[in-house]
């Protein structure tokens, strides 16, 4: 993985999702670090996990579709694995924020309030 492959993903995630994209730039210029990223695998996949302290931020395409934005906080299961590391982990932006009273409708509505509540919930 490099960062030609990463900014060749969030050029195509721009074209899909904009606010998304957005995010995802400010994010990585905030100094939050590539934790995985994967793509393109047949039927146009690409993943992108951003990663600060123990928050975890998800990107994705799947089929050429914006799979929005995911968030997962670095708690460990029974087994002491990180949980942030399973899928099952990983909930929508939207619900995450709105568990903490600090709901948008979308991240397209308003992406800077996102990128305010994952900086303060990273932080």
């Amino acid at each position: 993985m490099g960062e030609t492959e990463v900014a060749e993903f969030l050029t195509r995630l721009s074209a899909r999702d904009a606010a998304a994209a957005w995010l995802a730039r400010e994010l990585m210029q905030a100094g939050w670090s590539v934790h995985d990223f994967f793509g393109p695998v047949q039927m146009d996949v690409w993943q992108l996990v951003l990663r600060r302290g123990s928050c975890r931020v998800r990107f994705g395409i799947e089929r050429g579709y914006s799979d929005g934005v995911a968030v997962a906080d670095g708690v460990t299961g029974g087994d002491g694995a990180a949980v942030a590391d399973r899928a099952v982990a990983y909930r929508p932006i939207t619900v995450a924020m709105s568990e903490k009273k600090s709901a948008v409708a979308s991240v397209m509505s308003d992406p800077a309030a996102a990128l305010e509540w994952l900086t303060r919930r990273s932080g």
